[in-house]
């Protein structure tokens, strides 16, 4: 039996302009994991405590994985192709089946709410974990999340990928992203092995530490209502000519929030990192009004504003629309106070620390 395991991640700063290559995000590991089981058998399964009552087969063709029906197991399947088709090239013989089991605490286990931990990325994560293990390969982080990225590429997945260097390196990183479009280049014209083993396009990774001080405290919302949606689409609208010009200053404004939030880190000075976050939650309550969507509900408002009546920094976290909010306390009894008056407005906070370097 081979365990693997991968963290959820939340975007400190940086969450709307890090799609973009080259652009930079501040993103954390937290320690609530996702977790693999894996071991040879007479029959290819893949079960989750997910969809507990779903049993999926799988078998291969000509070096190709199948499932025996439609199932939502999709990226895990595309991430056991991705592996083989690596390992296969370093002369590794894949040819035995195996059991997979996934059991996953990214998520409320009494209620099943999903937080916005980032279950698809810890998954694709831990499943590479678990089958470099099984073909014996050494588990370096960038070799995890160079297949990772590739695997959720081929199930033509959007987004940054920053959730999957998250998961796979640990900590607090600062991340920017590679280019998909070369990427995707780069996989059609080359084997995975020589893809894999190349620098990628635009990509760093690079580890932080948060400053001396600061604990990053979480609270989670819910969902989104509809009547902040609403509220949204009252705001002034842009044309789309508009749209993109203010999009490539939001960029630009990003960039140099984000990159002092990163030398905030490097050099320890808590105060900067503080003021950091704080320009970054107004450029995303901008941003939303200019775009006209939403990311900052009226709950994730409210969570800003009862840490910031406590002295405390506050934001929306990743997309935004409901999930998450987080904060920085430098006190427990700050830290207790905002917990308090949280949960007096509804809002949860979880208990989430910042999980270990991988």
């Amino acid at each position: 039996m081979i365990e693997a395991s991968a963290s959820g991640k939340l975007y400190l700063a940086g969450e709307y302009a890090v799609v973009e290559a080259g652009y930079p995000a501040v993103i954390a590991a937290v320690e609530q994991r996702l977790v693999v089981s894996l071991q040879q058998a007479e029959k290819g399964t893949i079960r989750s405590t997910q969809n507990p009552e779903l049993e999926v087969f799988w078998s291969r063709q000509e070096h190709q994985i199948y499932a025996s029906s439609s199932n939502p197991y999709q990226l895990i399947i595309s991430s056991m192709q991705v592996v083989e088709d690596y390992v296969r090239t370093l002369g590794v013989d894949v040819s035995t089946v195996y059991r997979i089991a996934v059991r996953s605490d990214l998520d409320d286990q009494q209620s099943g709410a999903k937080y916005g931990l980032g279950s698809s990325g810890a998954v694709t994560v831990a499943v590479i974990r678990a089958l470099l293990a099984y073909y014996q390969q050494e588990i370096v982080p960038i070799l995890v999340y160079k297949l990772a990225a590739i695997a959720q590429l081929k199930n033509n997945m959007t987004g940054s990928f920053g959730d999957l260097a998250t998961s796979s390196f640990g900590g607090v990183i600062s991340y920017h992203s590679v280019d998909r479009a070369w990427l995707k280049a780069a996989i059609k014209h080359a084997s995975i092995r020589d893809v894999i083993e190349q620098d990628w396009k635009d990509l760093a990774i690079e580890l932080l530490e948060l400053p001396d001080g600061l604990e990053l405290l979480v609270g989670w919302t819910g969902a989104a209502a509809s009547t902040d949606q609403l509220v949204a689409a009252m705001h002034r609208q842009l044309t789309q000519e508009e749209k993109e010009l203010y999009h490539q200053q939001f960029l630009a404004e990003n960039r140099l929030c984000v990159e002092k939030l990163i030398q905030a880190c490097k050099e320890n000075d808590a105060a900067v990192f503080e003021e950091a976050i704080a320009v970054n939650r107004q450029q995303l309550r901008d941003f939303s009004v200019n775009m006209g969507i939403v990311i900052e509900t009226s709950q994730l408002t409210r969570l800003c504003q009862l840490a910031k009546e406590q002295g405390a920094v506050a934001k929306s976290s990743g997309a935004g629309g409901g999930d998450c909010g987080i904060c920085f306390v430098r006190s427990l009894a700050q830290k207790e106070t905002i917990c308090r008056a949280w949960e007096g407005a509804g809002i949860k906070p979880l208990p989430l620390s910042i999980a270990c370097r991988e």
